[in-house]
């Protein structure tokens, strides 16, 4: 079957001050530079991006579509409709590699339908690093997204733990900022002990921290977070 000529670029941005580092290669860039067309979790942060990489690129002129959970399907179609002459469209996220806990699966389902290119380029997943760092099981997980608000809903999913499995996968988490803490303690105080709790926040941040312990040697020092963007991953 026969490509037609736009391809979508998944563009990764960086998760905290360390991913540039590892990011920054001439094949990125050459990518940035031929893209003037953009969907993006938030036009402020990819606008402040590529400002700062002082290449040379019109900022003015990048046409930016903002795609959040509100944002309308009808409205994302025309955006991408009116702009499949152009060679290139790029998809964003706030932070980390597009399409892997944002909305950006919408643009991808929808260029798949007319067999568009669609291209990763390789970048962070605080997901993927925290949980290559964990120590638990990488061959078999589950990313639930934010935790449930309500208590109920987590006491529930935990009587789920370690039922009918002979190895337990691993159950990845994220929260917002402001209920980690919360989070943290409830994970501590209503997880079985025989099981495993991974804590990683500010990845590629200057204080990057992934631990790994059980349960009972948490509750020995129910550690404080505070406002640091965290991945919670449960095992075995």
């Amino acid at each position: 079957m026969q490509k037609t000529s736009c391809e979508i670029v998944l563009l990764p941005l960086p998760i905290g001050e360390k991913s540039w580092e590892q990011m920054d290669t001439a094949y990125f860039r050459n990518e940035l530079s031929t893209i003037t067309c953009w969907v993006a979790e938030n036009a402020r942060t990819l606008r402040r991006f590529i400002s700062g990489l002082q290449m040379g690129i019109n900022i003015p002129n990048l046409d930016i579509l903002e795609l959040t959970r509100d944002t309308k399907q009808q409205d994302i179609e025309a955006f991408l409709n009116e702009n499949l002459n152009k060679s290139k469209i790029g998809v964003c996220s706030e932070a980390g590699m597009p399409c892997i806990a944002d909305p950006g699966n919408k643009i991808v389902e929808w260029a798949h339908k007319r067999n568009l290119t669609v291209s990763p380029l390789i970048g962070p997943s605080s997901l993927l690093l925290t949980l290559a760092a964990s120590g638990l099981n990488g061959q078999s997980f589950t990313f639930h997204g934010y935790a449930p608000l309500k208590d109920d809903e987590l006491k529930n999913w935990a009587k789920t733990l370690g039922q009918n499995e002979k190895r337990t996968p691993a159950h990845i988490f994220i929260e917002t900022p402001y209920r980690t803490d919360r989070l943290v303690q409830w994970f501590i105080k209503n997880i079985p002990q025989d099981f495993k709790l991974c804590i990683g926040y500010d990845l590629h941040g200057e204080n990057q921290t992934i631990v790994t312990k059980t349960i009972t040697d948490w509750r020995n020092s129910v550690p404080e977070i505070g406002k640091v963007p965290c991945v919670f991953i449960i095992g075995k």
